[in-house]
């Protein structure tokens, strides 16, 4: 690869990095909950929690309510200045917790606050860094995201088990920290200048994305793509009406809401409580880590095969082996709970949650970020990308306010039967509404969009 070559892939690379840093510090908070919730459990705080799923889904909740306000900033604001506002509030929820340490309401509270900013979060990053890459490193760069938010997660479950409440919490207070710093001096995308009339200060922004002072034809590029893409109005309206950007939405929404009813919010947090803890081969604290490095290394794999495979075939793939997994976890869950304490088949459901990790990571997992950064048009994108966000949030809140409820009611392994029929279903349906996008400009799938 040629110097310039590498320092424009480079600099693209490092932006979008301290941009997903965002995603790690959402990642904190959902693998919060694994090493927390077997803290309670276990008597080692000071807090009496009797619905662990309510106390989860708070932060679905909040993820739930700042799509549609944060699509607003992005308009208004802009990219860089709405993320930068996610930091801050992060530090403010760890920050109460921190200091209110057995109040449930301030933890309660404290997490809502925070899924006001995983909404802001997951509407603005994909957009943000969807519009700094290049057409090639698209799909790479994107998956940037996924795995960030994966860092996230198996940094705090790893070093968390060392940890006692207090602690653990000043470990999601630095990180929060660490993305507030970095991301200040990041530059604003040059497609939402572009869009502002700013045509010199969306060429300066592309050239210190691109390091390099000749960005001619791709600062043309932009201009006409933010040219034709805003000709219509930017109302919730156009994104319905017109039949590109209607598809665009059955396909990003419902990739998101399956994403998470296929089971992935409850596994994240409560598996730690699920497996069995008394004369186990292994502690579902360590269990629950390599659960979380199986998603990792799914996430890996999917930055190889994205932009190789396409995206049509690894959803297709990814849903129809979690449909498989999920039904087996729930049928080992169910053999290990009524067996012999020393059942042969104890490494069963530990087994079929790693599997289903790197099932989920390697598809749906990620690709659920790659298409809100790349299918919409740029004059209704600030608009559906909160949208997509709002169907994340609210299955997420609805698989996790619902878990110990459908537990105590008809068994643990009704829940996972429940999200093996999810992913057979969208595994069906998107191999129908599914269009490939792997290698085109926004231009290009816009049209492929509207005319298929």
């Amino acid at each position: 690869m040629e110097e310039g070559r590498f320092k424009t892939v480079f600099f693209t690379f490092s932006i979008a990095l301290i941009a997903s840093l965002g995603s790690l510090v959402c990642g904190s908070w959902i693998g919060w909950s694994s090493p927390a919730t077997y803290l309670m459990k276990n008597n080692q705080t000071n807090l009496d929690v009797t619905d662990y799923g309510m106390m989860i889904a708070m932060y679905d909740l909040g993820n739930f309510i700042s799509p549609i306000p944060c699509g607003y900033l992005l308009g208004f604001y802009g990219r860089k200045w709405t993320i930068r506002i996610i930091g801050p509030m992060n530090i403010i929820a760890w920050g109460a917790i921190i200091l209110c340490p057995s109040r449930l309401s301030v933890l309660y509270v404290a997490r809502l606050f925070a899924g006001l900013a995983k909404g802001m979060t997951f509407s603005s990053i994909p957009m943000y860094v969807g519009e700094i890459a290049e057409v090639k490193l698209r799909g790479a760069v994107l998956s940037l995201f996924p795995i960030m938010l994966c860092v996230g997660m198996l940094s705090i479950q790893s070093i968390g088990q060392m940890l006692n409440y207090t602690q653990l919490n000043m470990l999601g207070l630095f990180f929060s920290a660490l993305f507030t710093v970095l991301f200040f001096a990041m530059p604003e995308s040059p497609y939402y200048l572009m869009q502002k009339n700013r045509r010199d200060q969306a060429e300066k922004s592309l050239k210190s994305i691109r390091a390099k002072d000749d960005v001619t034809d791709e600062l043309q590029l932009i201009e006409e793509t933010v040219t034709k893409q805003m000709q219509s109005k930017t109302t919730y309206k156009e994104l319905f009406q017109n039949k590109a950007n209607r598809r665009a939405l059955i396909i990003t929404a419902g990739a998101s809401m399956f994403q998470r009813l296929s089971g992935i919010s409850p596994f994240i947090h409560f598996s730690s409580i699920t497996l069995p803890s008394t004369n186990y081969w292994m502690n579902p604290l360590l269990a629950v880590v390599l659960f979380t490095v199986s998603k990792n290394i799914g996430t890996l794999l999917h930055m190889v095969l994205v932009d190789w495979m396409g995206r049509k075939p690894l959803m297709l793939c990814s849903h129809g082996a979690m449909a498989v997994l999920t039904a087996a976890y729930g049928v080992s869950l169910y053999a290990v709970a009524n067996g012999p304490e020393d059942h042969p088949l104890a490494w069963w459901p530990v087994l079929t949650l790693w599997l289903y990790g790197l099932a989920y990571s390697v598809g749906a997992g990620s690709l659920t970020y790659t298409l809100i950064g790349e299918m919409f048009a740029a004059n209704v994108k600030t608009k559906a990308a909160p949208l997509c966000v709002m169907c994340l949030a609210g299955a997420s809140f609805l698989l996790d306010g619902t878990y110990t409820t459908m537990s105590r009611t008809f068994g643990v392994c009704s829940n996972y039967y429940m999200y093996s029929a999810f992913n057979l279903v969208w595994a069906l349906i998107a191999g129908f509404v599914m269009i490939e996008t792997k290698g085109k400009t926004f231009l290009e799938i816009e049209e492929i969009l509207g005319t298929t």
